[in-house]
């Protein structure tokens, strides 16, 4: 059966979503008995989400015969991309260093889990996972957002990265500075990066339909904003609500 994409929720997601879990339980308990310092957590996110990166590339050069302009890592799933280097390579005292952990913690996280949840643009174009051959980019989609997820979340667990209110501004600060690169392609090369010009996929495009291009694309911003907002705190609230059971 050929879909324009595989229903949400479907027996296809649902497989998915099961696959992503059993592959982070699987990465914590070997994260859990190998991954011993933030330094070495860093460099094996930093490789993993850039070999994933080159190896959709490839198989999209191979097969179409150009380069997929649609697939420059302007997207707000290919953050990793920018952050991860800054946290390996930049000293850990630079405002650059502490706006990229924040950032790797909050919207990396978030971005992850929405686009699992959401999966409009990964889960491809049919019903089933099978044939394999037929779900080259959806499974590495899948394995590449479910580490999206597993990486900020084991930094967080182990230590790594210390969350308070103070985290927001730098967060949504070097988040604005990916998506201000992102609106000036969108609208220079008429793509849909980070769902600002568009919309494809996005929970408000309706609006653009409805209203027009600039309250679409400033009430986007803004729920980025506030998403952001809300992981930190919910993040914050757990914590304290756990500090108020142990005592």
């Amino acid at each position: 059966m050929h879909l324009l994409t595989a229903p949400m929720f479907g027996a296809k997601h649902l497989w998915g979503l099961a696959f992503v879990i059993l592959l982070n339980i699987a990465l914590f308990v070997i994260f859990n008995k190998t991954v011993k310092s933030e330094r070495r957590l860093l460099l094996i996110a930093l490789i993993g989400f850039y070999a994933m990166e080159v190896l959709k590339i490839s198989f999209l050069i191979i097969r179409d015969g150009s380069f997929p302009l649609n697939h420059i890592p302007l997207h707000l799933c290919s953050i990793p991309l920018y952050v991860f280097p800054i946290l390996y390579w930049v000293k850990p005292t630079s405002w650059w260093h502490q706006a990229a952990k924040v950032t790797a913690f909050a919207v990396v996280l978030i971005a992850g889990v929405t686009a699992l949840v959401i999966p409009v643009n990964i889960i491809g174009d049919n019903d089933t996972w099978f044939p394999l051959a037929g779900n080259f980019l959806p499974v590495l989609s899948f394995i590449f957002h479910g580490f999206m997820v597993f990486v900020p979340w084991y930094m967080y667990r182990r230590g790594y990265v210390q969350v308070g209110w103070s985290s927001i501004p730098p967060a949504l600060a070097l988040t604005s500075m990916l998506m201000a690169v992102a609106l000036i392609v969108d609208f220079a090369f008429d793509k849909d990066y980070m769902l600002l010009h568009t919309g494809n996929g996005s929970p408000l495009v309706f609006l653009r339909d409805d209203f027009g291009q600039l309250p679409y694309t400033l009430s986007m911003i803004l729920l980025g904003y506030v998403v952001i907002t809300l992981v930190f705190a919910v993040t914050i609230g757990i914590r304290r609500l756990k500090q108020v059971v142990s005592r």
